[in-house]
């Protein structure tokens, strides 16, 4: 057995990566991915699409993809900025927001719940976890 924090570490992101889609996806009827571009527009507010991209790690042309089927749904509106016709303001709507709060909520009580049974120390495991964020974002 591997006994390398980054082993767990990464394995611990990829199961919480994939029980957020679960939970989301039965709970919310969205994919976390989706979810993800909701809750970084409730975090923003109005920003361009390739704000969004780069604040989700994403390119354009995919985030343009999901902006399209959110658009749809009602969650978000997508306009032309006014100030440069080539840019496009993405907007969540209030129902894109009332989604992603619920989302929200739900998904933190449930790793909530994780870090509970787990017998960690909440508030030392969050200044951990920021600690190696921060690390891995000036390293990158």
């Amino acid at each position: 057995m591997n006994d390398k924090p980054e082993y767990w570490l990464h394995r611990l992101v990829m199961q919480m990566d994939r029980v957020a889609d679960k939970l989301l996806l039965e709970n919310v009827g969205m994919s976390y991915k989706r979810c993800q571009v909701l809750a970084v527009l409730q975090h923003c507010g109005t920003i361009t699409q390739h704000e969004l991209a780069v604040k989700l790690g994403h390119s354009d042309p995919a985030v343009s993809k999901m902006l399209i089927e959110l658009s749809k749904d009602e969650l978000i509106t997508v306009k032309i900025d006014p100030k440069h016709a080539r840019k496009r303001l993405v907007t969540l709507t209030a129902k894109g927001d009332e989604i992603t709060t619920k989302g929200t909520m739900m998904l933190n009580a449930h790793f909530s719940g994780v870090i509970k049974k787990a017998e960690v120390d909440a508030v030392q495991y969050a200044e951990l976890t920021k600690k190696l964020f921060d690390a891995q974002v000036t390293m990158s």
